[in-house]
């Protein structure tokens, strides 16, 4: 089946899916068979026209052909850059096995928070979050449960609470929170913590105190 990840406005439509599918499967359509196949979808006309516009699909001699770029190889791919690939395919296990790197600045301090990420961006980290929220992208089942902490949050305001939390392992092995608020149940919830002792915390991952560079755990 084919599936679009990263998707625009267009590609992100629950008829575009199902119709680049039917004409994945199907050579020489006609308009006729389309009505047939999608009898409940509205002002088909209208979308077969903006897909044709958008360069998505060719229509000649009133018949529909798919003109989507199909991934065939993963060289020199780039993170967030719209794919429509086959997920049956052996090309899509590759793009699985992706792994690409992301940083994160924030506007309170200096601190550069490192992390790894799956090409689909669904690997639970800070970044694929807030991009995800941004893009009002589905989140993975393991970026739902960081939703239930910390919801639809503001980045700006969470990186400043949060960058401002890591930063206070710079001079200590262990940091003492009486009161775990959300944005220290967040870096626990993303592993960049551990409960050590009663009400102290441990940093996983790396911070380096010179160049201000924390690098996330690489199994999360």
């Amino acid at each position: 089946m084919l599936i679009v990840i990263n998707p625009n406005k267009t590609t992100r439509q629950a008829f575009f899916r199902d119709l680049i599918n039917y004409l994945y499967q199907h050579t020489t359509v006609t308009l006729r068979q389309l009505k047939k196949v999608f009898p409940d979808v509205k002002h088909l006309d209208r979308y077969l026209d903006l897909y044709i516009e958008e360069a998505y699909i060719l229509r000649n001699e009133r018949r529909y052909y798919l003109n989507i770029p199909i991934l065939k190889g993963v060289e020199e791919l780039e993170l967030d850059s719209m794919v429509f690939v086959d997920n049956e395919t052996p090309v899509y296990q590759e793009l699985q096995e992706l792994v690409f790197e992301t940083s994160l600045a924030n506007k309170t301090n200096d601190l550069l928070i490192i992390e790894k990420t799956d090409f689909a961006r669904d690997r639970l980290t800070l970044c694929n979050y807030f991009y995800k929220l941004e893009k009002g992208y589905s989140l993975s089942a393991e970026q739902n449960k960081l939703y239930q902490i910390i919801g639809d949050v503001n980045p700006d305001y969470a990186l400043k609470y949060l960058s401002t939390f890591l930063m206070k392992f710079i001079r200590k092995d262990l940091v003492l929170q009486k009161r775990p608020d959300i944005f220290c149940q967040t870096l626990v919830e993303l592993h960049y913590l551990q409960k050590k002792e009663e009400h102290k915390y441990q940093l996983n991952g790396k911070l380096d105190q010179v160049s201000l560079r924390y690098v996330a755990p690489k199994e999360i």
